[in-house]
């Protein structure tokens, strides 16, 4: 058996639909619908849905409908794909049209070159009275006190949350060059978190990291970090989870 991100195969239907109807609509439009960008689009789109695994024919059968008939996901997938579209094409990698050039190439990142390459963080807001995913939230991602710098512009900071995100986020930080190979430094993250009639939250921890040789690497650690889950509150509202906190 073999599992099957049935996501994946969607939201590529949606992308394509997304490049035709704009060419259908606007011919002359500036928007690059070119192999490379569209790759961009699907991962850029890919990064931010929730997956849907299935290992069997009755599942694949299952969530295909499910997918079909739940029109507000096709909504949700598909302004981000309008975003993805609007910001690739804005921001074409270097030497799209040649061929597809790494992480690596573009942040003109040198092998043998020792480097503290960040894990991608990942994380989920909820609504702290109804524990329902916030639609709409904007995070912030400061490393030592400055906005942290993305990987490339499939990646954005801030960013925000979507209904079909399921209030999830995700940021894929710039390698950082480091003295030599195997430094470990921490670093001092922050995450700001605001939404319109919420409490902000400001949400701190520090990431220890090892520096390494860059050599045949897509520019972060093989890994992710998974932070805790945050709550912003409708202002005026109590804050129970703090109140709880203080009580133990």
């Amino acid at each position: 058996m073999k599992a099957t991100n049935l996501m994946e195969q969607f939201v590529k239907e949606q992308v394509d639909d997304m490049y035709a109807r704009i060419k259908e609509e606007n011919p002359s439009s500036p928007i690059c619908d070119c192999e490379n960008c569209r790759l961009d689009v699907l991962c850029y789109v890919l990064n931010r849905v929730p997956p849907k695994y299935t290992v069997s024919s009755r599942g694949v059968s299952h969530t295909q409908r499910e997918l079909e008939n739940f029109k507000q996901i096709s909504a949700d997938v598909g302004k981000i794909v309008m975003d993805g579209i609007r910001l690739i094409s804005s921001s074409k990698r270097p030497n799209h049209n040649s061929s597809y050039a790494t992480s690596l190439e573009k942040l003109k990142i040198i092998k043998q070159r020792p480097f503290f390459l960040f894990p991608i963080l990942s994380g989920y807001v909820y609504d702290g009275l109804t524990f329902e995913s916030l639609v709409d939230a904007q995070i912030s991602l400061f490393i030592d006190g400055k906005l942290a710098k993305m990987l490339d512009s499939t990646w954005q900071n801030p960013c925000k949350t979507f209904k079909a995100t399921e209030g999830a986020y995700n940021f894929c930080v710039l390698p950082r060059k480091a003295m030599k190979a195997n430094l470990t430094r921490d670093f001092n993250i922050l995450l700001k978190v605001e939404a319109e009639g919420y409490e902000s939250v400001n949400y701190s921890f520090t990431v220890p990291i090892s520096s390494i040789i860059a050599k045949d690497s897509s520019g972060f650690a093989n890994y992710s970090l998974k932070i805790q889950d945050l709550f912003l509150f409708p202002k005026g509202a109590e804050n129970t989870m703090e109140r709880y906190i203080a009580e133990e």
